[in-house]
């Protein structure tokens, strides 16, 4: 990956956290990051990175050198969309999403989902990195950096959602 990539990866996390330390200081309610259009940003990267993976897997997955590694990159990728996916229905169906979350329960369950996806996304991303060591798969490496970028926002997502169930409780 280039530097100019890792250089935007880490700026937008830079800035993803920039309203929680505001929050800390009685700056913008972190709910408001708690958007249909963030969660829906996990999930468009996650699908960039999990089309990175099926190319992967159709290339190495069967006889490649360690082609458990680019099956199971694939795999991990799959339940963290589908973990997400399952977030952004149970949110919408219960009318929790909009304009942003706000409601203590839905935040809590936001934080939940999010670390499910984060653990997920680590599995995924390491087996992402033997596969590319492996079958000198461009295909894995660019995965790689894309389910990191996936991380920096769950991350950033989850730790939001985590504050805005707090907040009440610190008022």
């Amino acid at each position: 990956m280039c530097i100019a990539k890792r250089f935007v990866a880490i700026l937008l996390g830079v800035l993803l956290s920039v309203p929680a330390v505001l929050a800390q200081d009685g700056g913008p309610d972190p709910c408001t990051s708690l958007t249909p259009a963030a969660i829906q940003h996990v999930i468009d990267v996650i699908a960039q990175s999990r089309t990175k993976a099926e190319s992967d897997a159709a290339a190495n997955g069967v006889t490649g050198a360690y082609a458990s590694a680019a099956k199971d990159n694939l795999a991990y990728l799959r339940e963290a969309g589908d973990k997400m996916a399952a977030l952004q229905s149970w949110l919408s169906v219960n009318g929790l999403d909009s304009p942003y979350v706000t409601n203590a329960t839905a935040s809590y369950n936001v934080h939940g989902y999010v670390r499910e996806v984060v653990s997920s996304l680590h599995y995924a991303r390491h087996w992402a990195t033997i596969s590319a060591t492996y079958h000198k798969s461009e295909d894995a490496r660019d995965s790689y950096e894309l389910t990191s970028q996936a991380l920096n926002l769950a991350e950033a997502l989850g730790a939001q959602a985590g504050r805005c169930y707090m907040g009440p409780y610190f008022q």
